[in-house]
């Protein structure tokens, strides 16, 4: 069985792979800590309570990552020839669906919340024999889980965009609009505060409504990858390599037509191409190894790539 080769990646993508790690593993004990504290402050409040489970839900995408590249580096096997990067994919599906289950749940929860005109009450607590109020304190938890996720989210696209890694980037641009929640979480809280009963549900729901927006953005962008689209960019805009790769066919001189299609398996891409000869003769097996290389050298995650020539309509060799 001709089995795809192992992949690794360049000195500059191993260190960037290790830095993304170590920022994952620091945004799990980071979260774990803001999780805590918020549930600790709480309350009754429906805008705290959507904060909390968007922080919850936060810690999927770096597990994932963790695991998935865990997994996507292990040689290819007869039972697995092409590898296990379609992983990352795969993966990237489940944070996605979390998010968009979730999302929905959270959302018709807020909704139902303000046509019932639910009244959340925030209540003082005692510290240090002292009553303060608890919105107080749940501001000073969200502002704790407001600006370190901005730090680590620029980190995080950074190494993404060197990795080319899906999971990596929607984590870190969800760490940068993490501000976002909480600002609609503390306007919840200090329209309680001043009375307005319909503020804490409004914020909810705007929390809600962007978990499910991210949720739909990313479970359509994973479920199209699944069923072999063309590549795409991290930006989801697709990629113009086929048209490069059949341009590059048809700069040899024995090559009259070429059509190339390629796939995406997680970080790589595979694919193969169609050539028509100009003549009746058969090519040689050096002339396909050398048009393979360097159509494969075209960008770094073309990683497997097969021809099929036909030099007439009885003649069709194939190589891989």
């Amino acid at each position: 069985m001709n089995l795809a080769p192992h992949y690794e990646f360049s000195n500059m993508q191993i260190k960037a792979l290790r830095k993304a790690r170590i920022l994952e593993y620091v945004s799990i004990v980071y979260l774990i800590s803001v999780i805590v504290l918020m549930y600790i402050v709480m309350g009754s409040s429906q805008a705290m309570k959507t904060a909390w489970i968007e922080d919850c839900l936060g810690l999927i995408p770096p597990i994932c990552f963790l695991i998935g590249n865990h997994i996507c580096w292990r040689k290819p096997t007869e039972h697995y020839p092409y590898g296990f990067h379609r992983v990352i994919s795969i993966l990237f599906l489940c944070a996605a669906l979390a998010l968009l289950l979730m999302g929905s749940y959270l959302l018709i929860d807020a909704l139902i919340k303000l046509v019932e005109q639910e009244h959340a009450t925030i209540g003082m607590k005692e510290f240090f024999g002292q009553d303060i109020w608890l919105g107080w304190w749940m501001i000073l938890a969200l502002l704790w889980g407001t600006f370190p996720p901005i730090l680590l989210g620029r980190a995080k696209v950074k190494y993404a965009k060197t990795l080319n890694d899906k999971i990596l980037i929607t984590d870190g641009e969800m760490n940068k609009a993490d501000w976002m929640t909480a600002v609609a979480a503390i306007a919840g809280i200090l329209g309680i505060g001043m009375g307005f009963w319909w503020a804490d549900a409004a914020a909810a729901a705007f929390i809600s409504f962007d978990i499910l927006k991210d949720g739909w953005r990313q479970t359509k962008d994973a479920v199209t990858g699944l069923i072999n689209r063309s590549p795409t960019s991290l930006e989801n805009e697709y990629l113009d390599l086929p048209d490069k790769v059949e341009k590059k066919l048809l700069s040899y001189e024995w090559v009259e037509d070429a059509q190339a299609r390629l796939c995406e398996h997680g970080h790589l891409i595979f694919g193969e191409g169609f050539i028509k000869t100009k003549d009746r003769n058969p090519i040689s097996p050096s002339d396909l190894l050398i048009a393979m290389k360097e159509v494969r050298d075209l960008y770094w995650r073309l990683h497997g790539f097969a021809l099929t020539v036909t030099a007439n309509e009885e003649n069709t060799a194939k190589s891989d």
